[in-house]
């Protein structure tokens, strides 16, 4: 009976090894493809921003062109705009032959004789062409109705046209954007977003596995060395502590929380045809403890370095010296395990740990964000009844939130095994 308590533990320690050499290659995967999914989403955040679709002058000229060329290939005259154009045509050469006449007649007078201004007069019927005027209107009219002078005015008006358009553009900087289809070696931004979007479904899926087995495999590193009545060894214990590392690295490494807000959809009309906006991006944010550690720090106010410096320290220092204490005190090098700092972070640092406020403050950070944009977009949505709006709030926690918080309970299992039974 002696000799078998011996072979489990053995056995224990065999396949709490092979599940923590699992998770911790599983943890750089994870961490390496983290880092990749968050590259794509922020180069799909830049693509499909607002600034390059309903707040850029290009995309607006482009739409109002793409509507003016429809309307001036599908131009035809109804029986009321006939009238109409029949009227203005009998006015503007009513006008010519007003004009016409008031010329001739300063040429002529001081420079003929009379009986020339009568040949002058009689040779130029103004009269008669003023009644001729509905008839010359009717039949310019049946010529530009014809189909080849048709399609020469209809160039002209989009050579106008494109004139124009050419004349609107936008003033914002577009080298990100720019610089962003070059990476992806993409000819326009429609290209791009089908491609990064196909990469990011792709990391998602690679990601969540790895999450889930990261998890897993920890949990059967400290199920298999939980279920025990004695004393666990050093080997256990540096085990435990490995694991938790595991959850450590991966939760302060990899994003904790997407924030983003957009407008999925914005539609008018606009002289009977749709101008339509989709994938507006307002605001999109996705970082790790690490980068938001950076961030705070390269801001440099001292109130963000302040702030940087306690994330820093209770997010990341207070864990590390927490797992490293509890190695120190499970192997009993020298007389460490008396050491006051060394027993503090052992023994009472879970009273004093921030780990889990700094959780609980992230779920509430989202639990606020979502809030507030998602009421912020509510209202934009109301304020626009004229137009057909609908807008999306993204904000989503991520694997490096689960990580964390499953590493702040597996700190606190990890002490009381501690002390309980080494």
């Amino acid at each position: 009976m002696n000799e078998s308590k011996p072979g489990r533990a053995h056995l224990k320690i065999v396949i709490s090894s092979i599940a923590l050499i699992a998770a911790l290659v599983l943890t750089m995967q994870l961490i390496s493809h983290a880092r990749q999914l968050q590259v794509l989403k922020t180069d799909l955040a830049e693509v499909n921003h607002i600034r390059y679709g309903l707040l850029n002058a290009d995309e607006w000229a482009y739409q109002m062109a793409t509507i003016l060329s429809i309307k001036i290939v599908e131009f035809k005259l109804t029986p009321e705009s006939r009238e109409k154009v029949l009227q203005n045509l009998e006015s503007i050469l009513n006008m010519m032959i007003d004009e016409v006449e008031v010329m001739m007649i300063q040429r002529t007078s001081g420079q003929l004789s009379g009986m020339k201004r009568w040949f002058a007069g009689f040779a130029v019927n103004f009269d008669q062409l003023r009644d001729s005027v509905p008839s010359y209107a009717n039949t310019l009219l049946l010529e530009l109705n014809k189909p080849d002078n048709k399609e020469v005015l209809q160039q002209l008006l989009l050579d106008k046209l494109g004139v124009m358009s050419v004349a609107t553009y936008n003033l914002d900087p577009m080298d990100p954007l720019h610089a962003v289809l070059e990476k992806h070696s993409c000819r326009d931004k429609e290209t791009c977003q089908e491609l990064i979007q196909e990469e990011i479904e792709m990391q998602k899926e690679v990601i969540g596995c790895r999450v889930i087995l990261v998890i897993l495999l920890v949990a059967a590193v400290f199920m298999i060395n939980l279920i025990t009545r004695g004393k666990i060894n050093m080997a256990q214990s540096g085990l435990l502590i490995l694991a938790s590392f595991c959850l450590l690295l991966g939760g302060i490494t990899t994003p904790m929380i997407d924030l983003e807000a957009k407008i999925d959809l914005l539609m008018l009309k606009l002289m009977g045809e749709d101008v339509i906006f989709q994938n507006n991006i307002i605001f999109f944010q996705s970082k790790s403890i690490t980068d938001v550690v950076r961030i705070l720090i390269e801001e440099g106010s001292l109130p963000m370095i302040f702030v940087g410096i306690l994330v820093f320290t209770f997010s990341i220092i207070f864990p590390a010296a927490k797992l490293i204490s509890s190695l120190l005190y499970s192997y009993h090098i020298g007389n460490l395990r008396e050491n006051r700092l060394i027993r503090f972070f052992v023994l009472k640092s879970g009273k004093w740990s921030m780990a889990d406020v700094l959780v609980v403050a992230l779920f509430m950070a989202y639990v606020g964000f979502n809030g507030i944009i998602g009421s912020q977009l509510d209202q934009l949505t109301q304020a626009a009844r004229p137009v057909e709006i609908f807008t999306t709030n993204g904000t989503q926690l991520l694997g490096g939130f689960y990580l964390f918080l499953l590493f702040c309970i597996s700190s606190l299992l990890l002490s009381e095994m501690i002390t309980r039974k080494t």
